[in-house]
């Protein structure tokens, strides 16, 4: 509310303005004239200041009322949620409401709050999930180089005397040596993103030709393996304008996630198609379902949906959000889908330049 001082001021001045005119004149009559008409004309004179008065004290009440209603009020409000967004407390809604300019200005006051909620929000979560990355980060290197000391030692030492319990100790040491390289890769990808010197080189290639050079690599790694991939053939025909490393390094982050997701009995499927004027590109597996509730947030840096499966797999949840960057890049899109009982299907689409 507005302090009394302030409308006995404002309430007071008008009385002045208005009555003071009235007032001189009167004087001015009564000095200027001594005789008995002077005197009658004076007295004759109250009425009508009085008449003129009281209507002016009326108006000038409700003008008061006004001012401070439609202006005072919602100014005062707006300073002191002024004041508490300077204290950093943004949860200070302004209750003013009216179809008057005081109460647009107050609209778009409220909106500007309700923005700088918002951002303080996402600022504070980027800022939590950033310290949970630094600390993940830390185990997910600690774990790796633990063991690869162990093992490391354990040749050392001459624990492995048979070359098969040798050839396994190498072999765990390389899967933990990968597991570190793709992180660090990872970090490095990110941190390109982050300064916005992750570059894109350009060209008009062939859907089937460039499908081809991404994923034969990846049948060589699975043949032999556990884990299957299966790659649907013919590709479609017509030409994207692409940047082929960035587009492996996507399909790498997504066939690579379902493999480590799925487990050594992994089945990943890749297909592509055309839709009007796209190249639709699919990575299906059969590993569980992604909880619903994980879906919207998949693609944001940082995020882990199931943290304690996770930390046990390693990763620092920015693959997706590089895939996601390079996808846009490209002027496409990303997504995922759950298929009941089945698996999960990430999936993308490129524009067709022809």
């Amino acid at each position: 509310m507005m302090k009394p001082g302030l409308r006995f001021t404002m309430v007071a001045s008008m009385f002045i303005i208005i009555l003071l005119p009235l007032l001189l004149i009167s004087v001015a009559l009564g000095t200027g004239n001594n005789n008995a008409r002077a005197d009658e004309a004076y007295n004759g004179m109250i009425p009508v200041i009085i008449m003129v008065s009281l209507p002016l004290i009326c108006c000038t009440i409700w003008m008061t009322r006004i001012i401070t209603r439609k202006i005072l009020l919602p100014l005062r409000e707006l300073t002191l949620v002024a004041e508490q967004i300077v204290q950093g407390n943004m949860d200070c809604p302004i209750t003013y409401r009216a179809n008057d300019e005081m109460g647009r200005f107050s609209a778009v006051f409220e909106l500007m709050r309700t923005r700088l909620l918002e951002s303080k929000v996402n600022q504070d979560a980027y800022e939590q999930a950033r310290n949970e990355l630094i600390a993940s980060i830390s185990h997910d290197l600690r774990t790796p180089l633990s063991s690869i000391r162990g093992y490391v030692e354990g040749l050392q030492d001459g624990v492995a005397r048979d070359t098969i319990k040798f050839e396994r100790y190498l072999s765990i040491i390389r899967d933990k040596t990968d597991k570190l390289n793709d992180l660090i890769e990872d970090l490095f990808r990110f941190s390109e993103l982050e300064s916005g010197q992750l570059q894109m080189n350009y060209g008009e290639m062939e859907c089937a030709l460039l499908l081809e050079s991404i994923v034969r690599p990846l049948e060589y790694e699975f043949a032999g393996g556990k884990a299957r991939l299966t790659v649907v053939r013919p590709f479609p025909a017509g030409m994207v304008r692409a940047d082929e490393v960035r587009l492996t390094q996507v399909f790498n982050n997504l066939v690579g996630n379902a493999t480590k997701y799925a487990g050594e009995e992994a089945h990943i499927t890749i297909a592509a198609s055309h839709t009007g004027k796209r190249l639709e590109v699919s990575v299906s597996d059969n590993g569980t379902e992604i909880a619903p509730e994980h879906l919207p947030r998949l693609f944001e840096r940082f995020y882990r949906g199931d943290k304690s499966r996770s930390s046990q797999l390693g990763g620092a949840g920015l693959g997706l959000a590089i895939c996601k960057y390079i996808i846009e890049e490209h002027g496409g899109d990303i997504g995922v889908h759950t298929l009941p009982g089945t698996g999960n299907v990430f999936y993308f689409s490129l524009p067709l330049i022809s």
